[in-house]
């Protein structure tokens, strides 16, 4: 860019002839320029000092100091390098012009001047220094720009082994260059060795096809230190199209790459463990799978779940369960890392090994690359189990856990990472169902069943709409006089597309995906609709009991919409028995205990179901206002001939009577499990040797059939 110069050019002038001084001034001031003048060397160098003029014109012949020494202190000065010098003699002496030239003149001019051609001579000059001026600042900014950007250039003749390098490049190898001299050898030292041999062929494919070419890769520094650059090569031809030389460019884009790192780690890398996160895997695994098939070798992954984290999290709050995944995550690199069964390759040159990764929340996966046979991954499996099952300290307490993992083995349980992934997440799903801390293999039946419950769950979101839930209905018999006194409701799915199906087919699919609140308040709303019907009818009074899930009685809803659908339908609610568990009720007590005090204030009775099964602690049991026990058929199944059920079942009973509750025996299917049970201080029973869960129509029936007379000693064999 020019910008406008109104300064006019200044011209120095020392020379000790005064007459000199008055033709200068009038012959430069008329052609524009101004002028300053000295009579004496030393008075001239301060001038130059105080004002840098444009030219300068020094009489050799001076007294004290002559022109020569007057030149060569000038062109000592910092702002002097480029100005223009005229050295101005009365003869033309050769030794006197070279010794002027010597000292740094630029031009000589002899006595007596011609000031019309020295006008021009000087305009010239002033042109030709304003030019250098502009160019030396344009190289100022130039270096300035370059230096900023930490890029060099270099360059390579053909006919010699010396390289050239500029001032950045030795910058960014942290070289003096008074004490290296670069060569077509000694700069492969500065290379990071993993990446020379990928340079060289850079650098020999640019002198094959002469096209330039840019590549990325590490240096050391000579401290040591690694540094990321940008080089540009260039091939260099003469007129017959033959190589003479390479030039090129290096740029230093250390702080480049940082940031490139930092995003990616974000991208790649969970936030919490520091491992591998899901995008990463599934890239690694794709990976792997095009070197495997290639190599016809096998692989395992390993889909890990975390027993009972969500509990960690609910006691411990979110901050230790972060601290607990940093555990575990831990736990599997190191002993991983001692394993000779875990893989290592590179996602890219400059991308760490995996074999762990986070998929989300609890969930793990490891790579277990050539698999010699299927053993080996049990080998992993079970050392896995070993090192989760130990103990993690949070705080001053200690929190135990259990892992449930899946393995999918390539290429026989899938030929590409989704399939892969997925099944070995059914066979993690599997082994979960086993119980807490197995391991589950992939099998097709897996898949089958995967299949059917993702049909199942995609129909289940639409049962209540479409009206496809039932209840039926299971007498509960007073055990004394076989006289119904109430029945279970009991939940039933009649699916358009799945056909009939029993609880125990998706009740706890229901639970898992929180379709079982929807189900829960339905099954509540259509027995108390049925209960009021059957008033209307004038059948007498029963209880009714209503089974509840842990996720549907948590809900914070869960009892003003009891009360709701009470007041709704205007029924008396001591008819209505809640079926609890012993785990529901036995995981955060004081809370519980508040819950189910609020039940009994709307005059709902409490069952403990399946009473036996769970971790009752009888030092909690009296404080819950429970109605009734229910013995579960575990028990009831091994009447009369096991002494121990016998036992377990006459202290549940002796129990129950202490604690002034109601007893129910499920389960009875024959006649001396009933016979056995009407020997006890057992209160009712339930089951197939009465009767089996029934459709209303067939229940209405059934209690038609039961309001009978008083007692008959025979009546329950009938």
């Amino acid at each position: 860019m020019n910008y406008p110069d109104t300064r006019l050019p200044v011209i120095l002038l020392i020379d000790d002839d005064q007459t000199l001084h008055l033709w200068a001034n009038r012959s430069l001031s008329d052609a524009g320029f101004k002028l300053i003048s000295c009579f004496d060397g030393k008075e001239g160098i301060k001038a130059f000092r105080e004002h840098s003029p444009n030219i300068v014109m020094i009489d050799i012949e001076m007294p004290n100091l002559d022109g020569i020494q007057t030149c060569t202190e000038i062109r000592h000065l910092p702002n002097a390098i480029n100005t223009p010098v005229i050295m101005m003699t009365v003869t033309e002496d050769p030794q006197r012009i070279a010794q002027s030239y010597s000292s740094g003149a630029t031009d000589f001019v002899v006595k007596p001047i011609n000031w019309e051609v020295l006008v021009q001579r000087l305009l010239y000059m002033v042109k030709a220094n304003n030019n250098l001026d502009k160019l030396a600042q344009s190289e100022l900014r130039l270096s300035k720009a370059k230096k900023m950007a930490r890029l060099g250039d270099w360059e390579w003749q053909a006919d010699n082994e010396i390289l050239y390098w500029s001032d950045e490049i030795y910058t960014v190898v942290e070289l003096d260059k008074h004490e290296f001299i670069p060569n077509t050898d000694n700069f492969k030292e500065f290379i990071h060795p993993a990446d020379l041999a990928y340079v060289i062929q850079h650098l020999r494919k640019v002198i094959k096809t002469k096209e330039a070419g840019t590549i990325e890769f590490r240096i050391i520094t000579s401290r040591k230190q690694e540094r990321f650059v940008s080089q540009q090569t260039e091939a260099i031809t003469n007129h017959k199209g033959l190589l003479t030389g390479l030039i090129g460019t290096v740029q230093d884009i250390s702080e480049r790459k940082g940031q490139e790192n930092k995003i990616r780690h974000l991208a790649y890398y969970d936030e919490v463990t520091q491992l591998p996160n899901r995008h990463f895997f599934l890239t690694f695994l794709a990976k792997t799978i095009a070197q495997s098939d290639r190599n016809s070798r096998k692989f395992a992954i390993l889909f890990l779940d975390l027993d009972g984290f969500k509990g960690i999290n609910d006691t411990y709050g979110h901050h230790a369960g972060d601290l607990f995944l940093k555990e575990i995550s831990t736990r599997l690199t190191d002993g991983l890392r001692c394993s000779d069964l875990a893989s290592r390759y590179y996602f890219d040159p400059f991308d760490y090994s995996i074999d762990v990764a986070r998929l989300g929340g609890d969930e793990f996966i490891i790579l277990l690359n050539d698999l010699a046979h299927p053993k080996d991954a049990v080998t992993v499996a079970e050392r896995i189990q070993r090192w989760i099952a130990k103990p993690v300290a949070l705080g001053d307490r200690l929190a135990h856990i259990s892992v449930s993992i899946g393995i999918a083995v390539f290429p026989h349980d899938g030929e590409d990472s989704e399939t892969l992934l997925k099944n070995a997440d059914i066979a993690m799903y599997h082994a979960k169902k086993m119980g807490k801390g197995y391991y589950q293999f992939f099998h097709e039946t897996m898949a089958l069943k995967a299949k059917k419950r993702l049909e199942m769950e995609t129909h289940m979101h639409h049962a209540v709409a479409n009206n496809e839930l039932r209840l039926h209905y299971q007498p509960v018999v007073e055990i004394t006089s076989c006289r119904l006194i109430g029945a279970e409701a009991l939940l039933r799915w009649d699916s358009p597309q799945l056909g009939f199906l029993p609880p125990n087919d998706f009740i706890s699919l229901a639970e898992e995906n929180g379709v079982i609140i929807q189900f829960g308040e339905w099954a509540l709303r259509e027995v108390c609709r049925q209960y009021k019907a059957w008033q209307q009818q004038g059948l007498g009074d029963l209880t009714i009991a209503v089974n509840l899930s842990s996720l549907q009685f948590n809900q914070s809803s869960f009892i003003p919409m009891v009360a709701d659908i009470i007041q709704e339908f205007e029924v008396n609610p001591t008819f209505l028995t809640f079926e609890l568990t012993e785990s529901m009720i036995m995981s955060d007590t004081d809370n519980m205990l508040e819950k189910l005090n609020a039940l009994k204030s709307l005059g709902i009775k409490l069952a403990l179901d399946d009473f036996g099964t769970g971790y009752s602690s009888l030092r909690y049991l009296n404080r819950f206002p429970l109605d009734s026990l229910k013995i579960d058929r575990s028990f009831v199944k091994e009447l009369p001939d096991s002494l121990d059920a016998a036992a377990i079942v006459g202290a549940i009973l002796a129990l129950a009577q202490a604690l002034n509750l109601n007893t129910v025996a499920e389960g009875v299917e024959t006649q001396q499990q009933n016979a056995f049970l009407q020997n006890t201080s057992c209160n009712a029973v339930q089951g197939y040797f009465f009767s089996k869960p029934m459709p209303v129509a067939e229940f209405e029936k059934y209690w038609a059939q039961k309001i009978i007379p008083p007692y008959k000693p025979n009546l329950c064999l009938d």
